[in-house]
């Protein structure tokens, strides 16, 4: 099995030597979300292999801290890091999203009203650029890369490492169900909810006209 740096560096050379300048895509293991596409590039385009980069490579469960290559699942990352009492502030509902995907797909499908999206509460990245740099990107090093990397879809470079904040997990959590007849009075008790903040997080559903959960 090669290290996170072999495989790093095994991307980068790609990218340095490629002499084609025609699209080409990544090789991921990771499931797609979308419906296939006829004639779509990606079948027959030039592939950048990145699913081997897909292990959690440190936790850190005093400081609450996580390293990982971004084809590891949440599914995965979270049976990790619960054996530290610990999980990531914000998870997806679908498991077989990755974090690589999640920070530069841009899942908004699941954000905190607390703590964000997963990306909020990224603290570095390594990105490889298209001619094959290895970058560090951080609020404080290449600041602007690392604020605007969010919802690219690998447009500004191939994200090849993570690193987040955990938090504690808790072994019990109390789900209350809230049901109301119209959107005014479903909005109002969102909206309670946020400036009060006496709730971990809340999940909204429209089932009809006159049920809001």
């Amino acid at each position: 099995m090669q290290t996170h740096k072999q495989k790093v560096d095994r991307i980068s050379n790609q990218l340095k030597n490629r002499k084609s300048t025609e699209h080409l895509s990544l090789y991921k293991k990771a499931v797609s979300h979308e419906v296939p596409k006829p004639n779509d590039k990606r079948y027959t385009d030039e592939k950048i292999d990145v699913s081997d980069l897909n292990e959690i490579l440190h936790i850190d469960a005093k400081k609450k801290i996580c390293i990982a290559e971004p084809g590891v699942t949440f599914v995965d990352l979270v049976k990790a890091t619960i054996k530290h009492g610990l999980v990531p502030l914000t998870v997806p509902e679908f498991k077989t999203i990755t974090i690589g995907g999640a920070v530069a797909g841009c899942s908004i499908e699941s954000m905190s009203f607390m703590h964000g999206g997963f990306h909020d509460n990224c603290v570095e990245y390594e990105i490889i650029t298209a001619k094959g740099e290895v970058l560090t990107c951080s609020p404080k090093k290449n600041n602007l890369l690392f604020q605007m990397v969010h919802g690219t879809f690998g447009t500004l470079g191939i994200i090849s490492k993570l690193k987040f904040r955990l938090t504690p997990a808790k072994p019990i959590v109390k789900v209350t169900y809230e049901k109301y007849r119209t959107l005014e009075e479903y909005k109002k008790a969102i909206w309670r909810r946020f400036k009060n903040k006496d709730c971990d997080f809340m999940d909204g559903i429209i089932h009809s006209p006159t049920k809001y959960v």
